[in-house]
């Protein structure tokens, strides 16, 4: 499963770089590929990560984290599809994405600190750091385009 899964996310991620480009160029078909390669990343990449990660966690708080993080998973980028797609609702996804993602933080934090492996716990401590920095970033740039253009 594990191998399934790491196929999965870089057909995705391979997608989702391809579509991107092509909508920078402004060709055809752009919006279909990334519709695809989102799809693909939310219900097959984001889906059997969760059922690896299940088969590992040892206590319920564990499996809680990782359903967590699946539906973090989804609303981010369906938020990035509707974002970029031009579709109605896109702005109210990106509130949702940002309020999951900062849910995610203490949520890390917390299971780091249950972590009694000392390699996982600087993982997820890292994790959360990073998260940390990049929702600042995305939430700074997104209300500044919002005041730009409003």
């Amino acid at each position: 499963m594990k191998k399934s899964t790491l196929i999965c996310g870089i057909v995705s991620c391979f997608l989702l770089l391809i579509g991107v480009h092509m909508k920078l160029m402004h060709w055809a078909g752009a919006g279909v590929v990334i519709t695809l390669s989102i799809a693909l990343f939310a219900l097959g990449y984001a889906v059997l990560l969760l059922l690896d990660k299940n088969k590992l966690a040892q206590n319920s708080y564990q499996k809680f984290v990782n359903i967590i993080s699946l539906v973090t998973m989804i609303i981010v980028a369906a938020s990035f599809l509707f974002k970029v797609q031009h579709w109605p609702g896109g702005g109210a996804l990106i509130y949702f994405a940002h309020a999951f993602l900062l849910i995610m933080i203490p949520v890390l934090f917390a299971q780091g600190s249950k972590e009694s492996d000392p390699v996982k716990k600087l993982n997820i401590n890292n994790t959360a750091i990073i998260l940390t920095f990049v929702i600042a970033v995305s939430i700074y740039l997104w209300w500044r385009t919002a005041a730009m253009h409003p």
